[in-house]
């Protein structure tokens, strides 16, 4: 699944949507990057939740076949708010919080980025995963190998740098603390690959 992994992370942070997700939040690019950086691992695992619960597995994948068509120079930021909660539910509060600490951006922009990069990310997902022809368990697949063991090692390949030891980590969403040193720490390994991929 690595070239899927791939593909949606580079859609996901290509320079445009960037310029967008700034533009839509009153944010600088640098604030997006930072944000993005750190969120990034916990809205794929929110994803990833959503396509795999029997609750709302169907629900995610009507979302994401729906806003697989939509145009990314327009985003709204109150359907972006309801995805939020949708993909990091209770731990919306407290991811909001760590990614602020760790980013260094204002809490109150911090949301708003999210809540703009929040229905990119379907749109990207609904893309990449196809997900108008294909089924719930095949999304929920994809997305469950994507955070669970290809992320760290994919992106160290893309850089050509760092070990792909954290490979198999998972981080759930609002788990990662900023300053966290654990082996483990998938977000962590994210936060740093990624962070050099958008310099």
């Amino acid at each position: 699944m690595a070239d899927a992994t791939s593909s949606i992370l580079t859609a996901l942070l290509s320079s445009s949507n960037i310029k967008n997700i700034g533009k839509e939040s009153g944010a600088s690019t640098a604030d997006v990057k930072k944000v993005l950086t750190s969120a990034i691992p916990s809205l794929l695992q929110g994803a990833s939740a959503q396509a795999s619960g029997s609750s709302t597995a169907a629900g995610f994948l009507q979302a994401l076949t729906a806003h697989a068509a939509d145009s990314p120079g327009k985003i709204d930021l109150s359907d972006g708010a309801k995805i939020l909660s949708h993909l990091l539910g209770s731990k919306t509060a407290s991811t909001t919080n760590a990614v602020a600490k760790e980013s260094g951006v204002d809490k109150a922009k911090v949301g708003s980025i999210l809540a703009a990069a929040a229905p990119l990310l379907l749109s990207v997902l609904g893309q990449q995963t196809n997900a108008s022809s294909s089924n719930s368990s095949a999304v929920a697949a994809l997305l469950g190998s994507v955070v669970s063991s290809n992320m760290g090692g994919l992106l160290s390949g893309l850089l050509g740098a760092g070990t792909s030891s954290q490979s198999g980590a998972t981080v759930k969403p609002g788990s990662a603390k900023p300053g966290s040193n654990g082996k483990a720490d998938l977000a962590g390994a994210a936060v740093s690959l990624l962070g050099s991929l958008l310099k």
